[in-house]
Order: structure tokens, then C-alpha cells, then sequence
């Protein structure tokens, strides 16, 4: 999930938690309030009606009538309940048929008076001692709230829009409000995507005057691309002086023992020594070149040089080459699963580097593979192509897999055949800088299986 994204809906989720805790709320206190209310109005009722019957007077009844006109009219499905209470019981011996819980008369007895809720009807009843009579009096007051209800409806109708409409404004204000925040490092971004290892002169500029986190991190920034073009610098020049100062040499001692050998009458021991310093020259110049090759990979943005690459003529060069180089007997390259357009079976790259890969895998494979066939096999798939390279040599061992792509690494069965241990390693350099993948899979003793992987042109 974007930075941008996160920031919106965690801003949402938090405003929109508060609205709706402010909404239950405002809700809650409004409903509480009327029912507080209506029982009032409702106990107002039955200290009429109880003082009504008690006295039974006429001014009084009067009053009563009067109050009912008036105030007792906006009570809906209202009416009283008048209940006489022998004065030796603290119990209600005949009780009406009301939905009232069997602790409500003995609460009214005790405490004077109770109230009770059942759904939207409310009960509330007064306790009256009669001098004049044996029994006692307990007046109960019901009623329907209608207009209380219909505030609360159109409360909650009104929260419900009002919380709604919030909801979206702050929708909206959260999307302006993250654009502003992240518009500084999606600027950032932008900028540092233009720079790579050729021109690391690039600095960035910051997007606002103000001092703050953004202009720290882009000092910060702009220090340790300053850290790092001295370092690459250094090791350009190491590796443009590298180039010339280790293979002038290497290559005048390697031209002075040829000539050596070519000189009449030289004992076996010495044609055998110069012989030696011949091979073993023509390895340090293949190791030094691959260490090179591996150090320019790293410090040039190669990209520049690619162009639309055919895999197959690759393959036919690599075959070609390593044919010649190594004399191996039987090398093969099958191509029988591949489109028959050429077009088809183009890649996004550079010719050369992507020849030197599969060159390092192919030449192991005839070197560790013994005598027996080397299969180059291309196919197709929908979003890449991959290339199979399978010898039946001597493998690697189990315990060794994991470091096939250390530098000079070199499998323990295999010491006595002349490497660098750096083919591996410049060959998977190289397919990461084409996006690709490189497997390997294998069993001492029965051969190993490298598989390339490469992204289609279309799909780079």
C-alpha cells in the first residue's frame, strides 16, 4: 500500500471513528433525556390523579380535569392504574395485566415510588398512604412518549446525514491534505530516479525554503551520493589502471616465454617450465579480465548500450565460440519449441555482455562435463524466454551449493581442473543487470542443469 494511500485512510478511520463516537453520543444524551423528561411528566400524572382520589374534592377535580385537557392529551395510549394495598402486607395481592417485573410493586411499597421501561411504554407509579381508609394506594401512571420518539427519529435521521456528509468532507480533505504531504517526496522520487552510476554529479534540489524533515533528508541524501561518487571514482581509476598495469606486463611475460619455447635445443625440464608460465599466464589474464569485467558491470549504467537482442543468434555464437575454445565433442543446441520468427525471439540488452554470460556457462559446462553431451535448449514462454544449459559431469556437492556465487569459489571436486571461480559469478551479474534470473540445479555426480531466465522484449 502507497504512503499516500496509508496516510488517507488512517486519517479517515480516525475522523470517522469521532464522528460516529460524537453522533452515539449527542444520540444516546438526547434519548436519555427525553425518557427523563416523559417520566417526569408521567409522575406529575399520578401525584394528580393519587391526590385526586385520596381527597376526592371538588375544586380538586376541577384541576384535575382541567390538567387533563390541557397536559395529559399529548400522552399516547396514556391511562392509570389505581391499586388499593391492605396496609398489613408489603405486596400487591390482586396486580393488573401489565408487562411489570414482580419486584416493581414491592419496590413502589419500599422506596415510595418506581418507574420502568418496556419498549416504547413507559410505566411509573407512586406510593399514597390514606389516613381515612384500610388500604393503602399505589397509582400507576402509563403512557406512549410520541413526540419525545418522533424528536429522537429526526435526531437521529439528522446525526446520521450530518455524519455522513462530515465523512465525505474529511474523505475529501484527507486526499488534499495527504497530495500536499506527499508531494515534496514524490518530487524526491522524480529526482532521484534521473540519477545513476554515470552521472552521479546530480544533486537534488530541495522543494520548499523551510528547514524541515524533507530539506534534512535531502541533505542527507545529497551527502551520501557525495560519499559515494568519490568512492565510485576511485575505483573507475583503479579499474581503468588496473587495465592496463596487470596485462602489459602479464602479456610481455606471456610473449617472451612463447619466444623462449621457439628456441633450438632447450632440455625437456625448461620446455616444461616455460610451458607452465604460458598456462598459468593465460589464467591470471583470463582472471584478471573477468575481475575487471565483474568491476565495470558495477560501475557503468551499461543500459545505454541496449538494443533489441536476437537470443538465438547469441546462442549460435556462443556455441560457435566455445567449440572452437574448448574442443569439446559434443555440444548441441536445440531450438525446436522456439517461434519460427525471429522477431520473436528478441530481448531488451546488451549482445555482447549477454554473450560473455552464457559463454561462462556454457564453457563450464564443458569443462566440468567430462566427455559427455552439453544441451543448449531455448523455449518460449508467454512473459519470458529461458534457456536451459544441462551437462552430466561431476556436479556440485550438496554441502556447496550455497556459495557457487562467492568470488574464486571453486567446487572441492573439481580442484584439479584449471578455473578462476569468477564465471558464475560475472554470468549472474550480468543477467541481473537484464532483469533476469539464473537457477542451478544439481547432483554430484550426475551433471548440473543452469536455467536463464530473461523478460521478453515487450515485457522489459
Amino acid at each position: 500500500m502507497k504512503l499516500q494511500t496509508k496516510i488517507i485512510v488512517l486519517f479517515n478511520l480516525i475522523c470517522w471513528v469521532l464522528i460516529a463516537g460524537f453522533a452515539v453520543y449527542i444520540s444516546y444524551f438526547t434519548r436519555d433525556s427525553l425518557r427523563t423528561k416523559f417520566f417526569h411528566r408521567l409522575e406529575e400524572n399520578a401525584q394528580i390523579v393519587g391526590k385526586h382520589t385520596i381527597e376526592e374534592a371538588e375544586h380538586i377535580n376541577e384541576i384535575y380535569y382541567e390538567i387533563m385537557r390541557t397536559y395529559l392529551r399529548q400522552l399516547s395510549a396514556g391511562k392509570d392504574y389505581i391499586i388499593r394495598v391492605d396496609k398489613r402486607f408489603s405486596d400487591v395481592v390482586a396486580k393488573p395485566d401489565l408487562p411489570l417485573p414482580t419486584h416493581f410493586y414491592r419496590d413502589v411499597i419500599t422506596d415510595g415510588k418506581a418507574q420502568y421501561m418496556d419498549r416504547d411504554t413507559a410505566y411509573f407509579a407512586l406510593y399514597f398512604s390514606d389516613p381515612d381508609a384500610d388500604k393503602n394506594l399505589i397509582v400507576i401512571s402509563s403512557g406512549r412518549d410520541n413526540y419525545g420518539l418522533a424528536e429522537q427519529v429526526n435526531l437521529d435521521r439528522t446525526l446520521l446525514n450530518a455524519a455522513g456528509v462530515c465523512m465525505l468532507i474529511v474523505a475529501l480533505i484527507s486526499y488534499l491534505f495527504a497530495r500536499h504531504i506527499i508531494k515534496p517526496i514524490a518530487t524526491i522520487n522524480q529526482e532521484i530516479n534521473k540519477i545513476s552510476i554515470t552521472n552521479l554529479h546530480l544533486r537534488i534540489a530541495s522543494p520548499n525554503k523551510a528547514y524541515d524533515e524533507i530539506a534534512r533528508l535531502i541533505e542527507s541524501f545529497n551527502q551520501m551520493i557525495e560519499r559515494l561518487e568519490v568512492s565510485v571514482n576511485s575505483q573507475k581509476s583503479f579499474v581503468a589502471n588496473a587495465s592496463h598495469s596487470f596485462r602489459t606486463p602479464l602479456t610481455i611475460i606471456k610473449g617472451e616465454a612463447e619466444l623462449a619455447v621457439q628456441v633450438p635445443g632447450l632440455n625437456k625440464d625448461s620446455m616444461q617450465s616455460l610451458l607452465r608460465i604460458i598456462n598459468e599466464t593465460d589464467q591470471i589474464i583470463t582472471m584478471i579480465n573477468n575481475l575487471l569485467m565483474i568491476a565495470r558491470s558495477g560501475l557503468e549504467d551499461s543500459k545505454k548500450d541496449y538494443s533489441n537482442v536476437r537470443l538465438d543468434e547469441v546462442l549460435f555464437r556462443v556455441l560457435s565460440s566455445e567449440s572452437k575454445a574448448s574442443g569439446h565433442p559434443s555440444i548441441y543446441l536445440d531450438l525446436a519449441t522456439t517461434p519460427e520468427v525471429g522477431e520473436m525471439l528478441e530481448v531488451f540488452g546488451n549482445e555482447n555482455l549477454l554473450f560473455i554470460a552464457l559463454s561462462n556457462i556454457v564453457s563450464n559446462a564443458c569443462k566440468y562435463g567430462k566427455e559427455a553431451d552439453v544441451i543448449i535448449s531455448l523455449q518460449s514462454q508467454p512473459t519470458e524466454f529461458v534457456i536451459d544449459i544441462k551437462d552430466y559431469g561431476v556436479g556440485i556437492p550438496s554441502s556447496e551449493k550455497d556459495y557457487v556465487y562467492d568470488s574464486f569459489f571453486r567446487a572441492s571436486n573439481v580442484r584439479n581442473i584449471q578455473g578462476t571461480g569468477l564465471g558464475l559469478l560475472l554470468a549472474k551479474n550480468i543477467i541481473d543487470l537484464h532483469d533476469g534470473n539464473l537457477f542451478i540445479h544439481s547432483v554430484e555426480g550426475k551433471g548440473t542443469h543452469v536455467s536463464v531466465v530473461l523478460p521478453k522484449l515487450n515485457k522489459l
